[in-house]
């Protein structure tokens, strides 16, 4: 018998898109729908409540109701021991800045569940075969581009940030042989993903760094790698993606250990010819 995460993969392509969020929204927010009413979900997903009961029946239960009993097995039967340390040491917050802080230690542990070690080798053996590696991804997603286009150009050398307003300029360029890593979570830019789908269509490695399993991100990459975005406030969390990034920084490291430190070496140099450091100096009064 299929699961409700196994019933929404082999589906998701047929459904409608207002379905399609209910769907998303389900799949990555389980510990949360599990309990909610249908109309609770469908205002979480932007649609209407009618759309999440033919959402169930899409999915081959007979109503909503059936739905959420299969979702309330699921999510009990794939209770994770991180998660189970999570809820039992938790305190009760005092306050915001306790409840911001708790939701970022969930979205750490809801990312650690969902990684395997073999698909960060695997992306990793990716980048370090690359030609020319592409990173894109704009907005809030620069939090995490930025960052890892930076460290890869230390590292490797062969890294650019596609700018925002340069796509179509950096796009002509890439080629197979090439990587894109691109960094898609809600609302999905729709120029980074073109940029995925253009890399596609040449021949080019894609790794998408996302949310979920349905992103259209992760549908249209090679290799995706899975992050938890969810926030307190109004705008969504990047610290968990980061922490997938930083993994990936170890993994490389670990595997290219000479070509790395080769390349630091003459980093620092470049450095110290440039004195992009601040250096202390004695003032007397």
């Amino acid at each position: 018998m299929l699961t409700i995460e196994e019933r929404i993969e082999e589906q998701f392509d047929a459904l409608s898109v207002a379905q399609k969020k209910v769907a998303h929204y389900i799949q990555a927010n389980m510990q949360d729908a599990v309990m909610e009413s249908a109309q609770k979900i469908a205002d979480k997903s932007g649609v209407s409540e009618a759309t999440v009961h033919r959402l169930a029946q899409a999915l081959d239960y007979p109503g909503f109701s059936g739905l959420l009993q299969d979702l309330r097995r699921h999510v009990l039967k794939d209770q994770r021991a991180v998660n189970n340390f999570l809820h039992s040491t938790s305190r009760q917050e005092d306050s915001w800045i306790e409840k911001h802080f708790v939701q970022e230690i969930e979205n750490v542990r809801e990312t650690m569940a969902w990684t395997d070690k073999a698909h960060i080798h695997e992306a990793a053996r990716m980048l370090l075969a690359a030609d020319r590696i592409w990173i894109a991804g704009w907005r809030m997603g620069l939090s995490v581009t930025s960052f890892f286009s930076f460290v890869l150009k230390y590292m490797l050398g062969n890294c650019e940030l596609v700018p925002q307003g340069g796509v179509a300029e950096y796009a002509s360029y890439i080629k197979p042989g090439d990587v894109v890593f691109a960094c898609g979570f809600p609302r999905y830019c729709s120029r980074t993903l073109k940029v995925a789908a253009l890399a596609k269509e040449q021949g080019t490695k894609v790794i998408a760094l996302t949310d979920s399993g349905l992103s259209p991100f992760a549908k249209l990459a090679d290799l995706s790698l899975l992050a938890a975005c969810k926030s307190t406030g109004f705008l969504d969390s990047y610290t968990a993606p980061l922490s997938v990034v930083n993994a990936l920084i170890n993994e490389i490291s670990h595997l290219e250990k000479e070509r790395v430190k080769l390349n630091i070496e003459k980093m620092e140099v470049m450095f110290k010819a440039f004195q992009d450091n601040f250096e202390w100096t004695n003032r007397s009064k």
